[in-house]
Parts: structure tokens; sequence; C-alpha cells
């Protein structure tokens, strides 16, 4: 009797054992949340891309040269980044024995092939209808004068991931093509998607990120150029700089993937065509000021995607030294960040907000500043996204907490 005890007791130890065992790893398994996410994931796995839901956003940055003088170095280091995380030197990753083809490794919401990172679309109509609500709440509160358009830019895993797995992902143009065919008519939808399409064997999209490269954002500008029937500007114009370092990007962040170790990507940008006045508040309501919107520094440190813009901020406002008065409001992702420099040429104004950290009316904001366009641009994961689409729908009613910080923007 006393031996049958002692084993039971036994038992049920190794019992609670292995449940305790099952609890701890289902707690450390990765998930990621969505860039409300990279992009408020970035700020977590620390490369602004939860993407939109969690975009993963980034942290402290010297936004300016490596090379530059004291007292620039100064202005640069006060600058914040995308989430409040120092950036720490990159370190000298060389790859390692995994082969490069292997099967589909799932992570969260992401699938390694071919140390090659793609992230899963899944499309819901519920959740669809969500970001198309909070987009016609601005086509039913805009004054008929003011054009609103809307970018839905596709994702690698749409034109990249091998044929056999598609599966794994369902069909982005079908999402995106249900969101547009439900926003009100006076939303100008933009067809990025043929152009992306037309020039997928290009460099568009990062291997260990889930963003677009510089060059893909550049075929989604091309779009909304033709959308609006303007010329684009040539690629020829651009000088493109490229990094000395390759990049681990957001992907192997948030998975830790080592695959990806062996496929390291390239990241470059395109030098702006004219001078600006960079102006922008953080998410703590803190602000700096630049005369540039591309930030070299960044190819030294791990989280180079913000060499565009230097990240995710609440609200910024580009001031273009052109003879061009126009003026437009972008509400984005991090998705725009690498888009928005080439509509230097295009606006004497661009002003910038990001649903997840701006907290002020933003239909005041249009009105005050008598914008002329409104384009909201996400990439498709948005689509998955409830949680960031309504806060894009709530930017009308947010508390004026930080009117006197951006009236301080744009008057610089």
């Amino acid at each position: 009797m006393i031996i049958s005890r002692k084993i039971g007791l036994i038992c049920t130890f190794i019992a609670i054992g292995l449940i305790l065992v099952l609890i701890i790893y289902n707690t450390n398994v990765p998930t990621i949340e969505n860039d409300v996410a990279n992009d408020l994931n970035e700020a977590a796995l620390s490369d602004e891309t939860a993407l939109i839901n969690s975009e993963i956003s980034e942290g402290t940055v010297n936004t300016g040269e490596i090379e530059e003088s004291d007292e620039e170095s100064k202005e640069d280091e006060s600058i914040e980044s995308e989430n409040d995380i120092s950036i720490e030197a990159e370190d000298d990753i060389i790859g390692n024995d995994l082969a490069i083809e292997h099967s589909p490794e799932h992570v969260g919401s992401f699938v390694i092939i071919n140390s090659i990172g793609f992230e899963k679309f899944k499309f819901n109509k519920y959740n669809a209808n969500v970001y198309i609500d909070s987009i016609n709440k601005y086509a039913a509160n805009l004054d008929g004068d003011i054009t609103i358009y809307n970018l839905i830019a596709p994702t690698s895993s749409e034109f990249n991931m091998p044929d056999e797995y598609s599966d794994l992902s369902d069909s982005q143009k079908d999402g995106i093509l249900y969101a547009y065919s439900n926003m009100d008519n006076k939303v100008i939808t933009v067809d990025a998607y043929s152009n992306i399409e037309a020039n997928k064997d290009e460099y568009l999209y990062f291997k260990t990120d889930h963003h677009w490269t510089g060059l893909g954002a550049y075929r989604a500008y091309e779009s909304f150029m033709k959308t609006k029937s303007e010329e684009p500007i040539s690629l020829e114009k651009y000088k493109k700089i490229d990094s000395r370092n390759k990049y681990l990007g957001s992907i192997y962040n948030m998975t830790q993937n080592e695959r990806l170790e062996n496929n390291l990507d390239d990241i470059w940008y395109y030098n702006p065509l004219l001078p600006v006045k960079y102006s922008a508040i953080n998410r703590d309501a803190t602000s700096w000021n630049s005369s540039q919107i591309v930030f070299p520094s960044y190819f030294e440190h791990s989280r180079k995607y913000s060499v565009f813009m230097g990240g995710d901020a609440a609200f910024s406002h580009i001031e273009v030294d052109s003879q061009v008065k126009k003026k437009i409001l972008v509400i984005k992702d991090s998705y725009g960040n690498a888009f928005i420099p080439f509509l230097l040429p295009h606006y004497g104004d661009i002003f910038i907000a990001d649903p997840r950290y701006f907290n002020d009316n933003i239909y005041e904001l249009i009105e005050e500043n008598k914008i002329d366009d409104v384009l909201i641009i996400n990439y498709s994961t948005v689509l998955q996204l409830p949680v960031f689409s309504q806060m894009l729908g709530d930017m009308g009613t947010g508390n004026a907490t930080s009117a006197a910080a951006i009236n301080a923007a744009v008057a610089n």
C-alpha cells in the first residue's frame, strides 16, 4: 500500500513537471502580432515590422552621416528612430553550413523557404472590412476638393514564394481587389500590384526582411504617378547609394532563423533630388529637425531599413525646396518610408502621420494646413490587422495631446 502511494506521488510529480515544461515551451514559441506591428512588434522584436500591427519599430538613432562634424553629430544623436531601442553595432554574420535549399520552416506568421523569409497572407473578409470602413471614413469626412488615394502594397510572398508552396499564403491580388471594390467612389485606388508583378524579376523585396526595397517602392511610385496622370521621374535621374554591409532584416530579427544567415540582403537608397527641411515628432512628443530624409549612418547598424526617413515617427513634415506649391498628407505604415522620398519633385509640403502613434485629430491637421491630396499607403497584411485598421479609422477622433508640437513642427 505504502509503495503504491509512493509510486502514485512520483507519477503525479512527473505529470506536473511535464505540464510546466510544456507551458514554458509554448510561452517561448515566437509569435508575430501584426506591422500595428513590424510595423507594434517592431518595437518588441526590434525592427519595425510586426508590420503594421507591429511593424516592428526601431530605436534611438544617429541619423546623420557617419563622417561629420562634432556639431552635426550632437544634433543627430538627439534624433530618435523607430522604437526607442538603442541601435547596436551590427554583428559580423558570415553564414553557416546549413543548406540554402530546404523544406519550409514555419515560425509564427512567417515561413522560411530556401533561406528566404516570407510573411504569410491569410485573407478574412471581416478583418478586411474593418480596413475598408476606416478608409471610407475619410471619404465621408473630407471636403470634396481634397483628393483621397489608397495604395495597398503586395508583399514578397505573392511573387517570390515557390509555386509548390503557394498554398501556404492566400492570394493578395484577390484581397486587394476585394478591398478596392468596396471602397467609396471618392477614394482613388492605386494599382501598384500590376507594375510590381510586371517587374517581379527585379530586386523588389528583401529576402530577410518583410519590407520592399527602394526599387520596389519606386515601382509603386510609378503606379501612383500613373494614377495621377503625371509623369514619374525616371529612375536614371537618381544616384543609387549602396550599403557596404550586407543586411539581415526584420524577419531574421523576429524568427532568429539561422537559414537566413546564408542569404543576406543588399540594401540601398536613391539619393533624393531636392533639398529639404525635415521635422519629426516622436511617440513621446519629443521632436527633432534635419536637412535630410535618408540617413546613411543606418547602414552601419543592424536596423538598416531605417535609412529611409529615420524610421517611424508619430508625425513629420517635409518642406521641399522647390517651386511646387501642392501639399500632400501621407498616412502610412513602414512601407511608406521607402516610398515617400520619391514624392519630393511633386509636392512642396509633405506631411506624414503614422496611425500607431499619431494622437491628434487628423481632419483638423488637413484643414489647418490646406492639404490637397491624402495618400493612405499600407502593405497587404493590413487586411488581416483589424487593430491597426481601427487606429487608422480613429485618427479623426484622437486626443489633441500634441497639437502644439505638431504646429511647431509645421512652423519649422
